[in-house]
């Protein structure tokens, strides 16, 4: 029994509220406090649930004595019976009622110690995070390789602490003037998609060393992804290999995102086509060998979903289009400038909407001066 409970006499003074129903919402003045009588009511802030009060628990308490604005919001879980305390009552209660006073700051001292301890776990888990964020980026290039004649350039902003896009440079061992590269995307987000990435990226890495086509790396990919991984994440993937000495380029395509082809001497931008299928999803995938042939002043786009399916305050997509004209408008830029060019068009257009996915770029790009085209570094 709630001490003071009988200084309510009338059933006037109780409401009825309905399932779904607000009671009241995070940042409006907090002038009421409420005794939750019957039914359940779910206690969020910033969207997330934070409590779940039954028949006989208090809520809206801190903003009444705080005379400040509501931290939280109250939405009603089932039909329930609320009993308000506005602050004149709250007074006579405490002055009325001593064991009223007791109960409300037993009550308030153990919320405030589970919140602790919620706080306590949040920061391990914060740290956590942060050391795997630390580990993750510590597995992507510390920089783009150096090249006579070409010019790389790469962007990676995770939409969380850790995510699941990746994308590397390969050189090839068998021959100083070829090179992979490549650009995935991990379904998901998150810690789970950060260590299929990893496990991913491993793998490529050993695939690498052998030799194979662009399609025989991915189809090998995916036999070991299959076999050996329990998770339900997918990976859409396109590798190039790049011929430093004549600018040819070898790429499959596993149901990544179409390259884009800027080319100068025709002025134009070209998506480049290539079938393919995800990479983790069946035992056998369907992949083909395409090839490209780059002229000086040429240059590659590779990019994840996250630059072309941003979107803006009113909901719109960046979108294929813009982002070709974005390219088209940065011919004959170097690599850095053409990838610089896509991450500001992209954060002009979503402004102060939340990212909500992973953003990769990758910009390879043959110069005028191709001779000596070895990796040095």
């Amino acid at each position: 029994m709630i001490p003071g409970f009988g200084f309510f006499q009338t059933a006037e003074e109780y409401q009825t509220v309905t399932a779904g129903q607000v009671i009241f919402q995070e940042g409006q003045p907090g002038e009421v406090m409420y005794v939750l009588v019957a039914g359940e009511v779910y206690i969020t802030m910033g969207g997330k649930r934070i409590n779940h009060l039954r028949p006989g628990d208090i809520f809206g308490e801190m903003a009444l004595i705080e005379q400040g604005p509501r931290s939280a919001t109250a939405t009603a879980v089932t039909d329930a019976i609320i009993l308000p305390i506005n602050r004149h009552q709250f007074t006579e209660l405490l002055r009325d009622y001593p064991d009223f006073a007791l109960w409300v700051m037993d009550y308030m001292s153990v919320r405030s110690r589970r919140m602790m301890a919620e706080e306590v776990k949040l920061i391990h888990l914060e740290d956590e995070l942060r050391i795997g964020r630390e580990i993750q980026m510590s597995l992507l290039p510390e920089r783009c390789p150096t090249v006579a004649g070409w010019e790389f350039a790469a962007f990676y902003r995770p939409a969380r602490m850790v995510g699941g896009d990746l994308y590397d440079f390969i050189p090839l061992l068998q021959d100083p003037t070829q090179m992979n590269i490549f650009i995935a995307d991990v379904t998901g987000k998150g810690v789970p998609a950060a260590l299929f990435m990893a496990l991913s990226r491993t793998i490529l890495h050993v695939e690498s060393t052998y030799g194979y086509s662009p399609a025989e790396t991915l189809q090998r990919v995916n036999h070991f992804i299959v076999r050996n991984s329990r998770n339900p994440l997918f990976l859409s993937i396109a590798l190039f290999t790049v011929h430093t000495d004549t600018g040819r380029l070898i790429f499959a395509n596993g149901g990544h995102d179409r390259p884009l082809w800027l080319r100068q001497t025709t002025g134009t931008v070209e998506s480049l086509s290539a079938a393919g299928m995800l990479l983790g999803v069946f035992p056998e995938v369907r992949l083909a060998d395409n090839e490209v042939q780059l002229a000086p002043g040429d240059a590659i786009i590779l990019y994840t979903d996250g630059i072309t399916e941003a979107q803006n305050e009113w909901g719109e997509l960046f979108g294929d289009e813009r982002l070709c004209e974005v390219a088209a408008a940065h011919l004959g830029s170097s690599a850095s400038q053409l990838l610089e060019g896509v991450v500001t068009a992209v954060t002009q257009f979503t402004g102060a909407t939340p990212q909500a996915d992973d953003l990769t770029l990758v910009v390879i790009k043959r110069t005028l001066d191709d001779r000596n085209s070895q990796l040095t570094s």
